[in-house]
């Protein structure tokens, strides 16, 4: 329960605690393969998990118009 002082008085609402999701390096590099939107985008994000160290090749995802690309 988290209470809380207001003008009008105490007021009380329930909490609850969720765990946070932490993703890895590879998983970023997954999301951002697959939401290209197009060819550009595509090039874009391929550069960006390249420039994490990661090659794009390897990771299993989508292009963009629903060709999947085979991960190792």
């Amino acid at each position: 329960m988290i209470f809380e002082e207001t003008p009008e008085g105490i007021l009380i609402r329930p909490a609850a605690a969720v765990p946070i999701e932490s993703y890895t390096p590879r998983r970023k590099a997954e999301f951002l393969l697959n939401n290209a939107v197009d060819a550009r985008d595509y090039a874009r994000a391929r550069k960006t998990v390249k420039a994490m160290g990661l090659d794009p090749d390897r990771i299993e995802h989508h292009k963009p118009g629903g060709r999947a690309a085979k991960g190792a």
